[in-house]
């Protein structure tokens, strides 16, 4: 997992990694890296979310990856995309229609 400097909670693990699965049937997350807090944001101390819809295919790997939301627009959405192409989870069924939200603050 990337860590983050001592100043942020950045991205809420509870939501990103520990909260109730989005769907019943969602596989077990074996692999995961949190978001970075984009430098840009630090420097200028902007905080916000993002929202993920996504797909798990039957290999464990995330697909089909979709921002339903982001606050502010176009400041953490790439660092959450680029964090889920190294997700992993338990190879099995799969599922559909997985969401994430992934809040980055500081701690405070």
């Amino acid at each position: 997992m990337k860590k983050f400097a001592g100043v942020f909670a950045a991205v809420s693990l509870i939501s990103a990694f520990g909260a109730a699965p989005a769907l019943a049937q969602e596989p077990e997350l074996v692999e995961a890296s949190a978001p970075e807090f984009p430098r840009a944001a630090e420097r200028r101390e902007i905080e916000g979310h993002v929202v993920v819809r996504y797909n798990v295919t039957a290999d464990g790997a995330v697909s089909d990856v979709e921002v339903v939301e982001a606050t502010p627009a176009g400041v953490f959405e790439r660092s959450v995309l680029r964090a889920l192409e190294d997700w992993r989870y338990a190879s099995g069924p799969g599922a559909q229609g997985v969401e994430r939200r992934f809040d980055f603050n500081f701690g405070g």
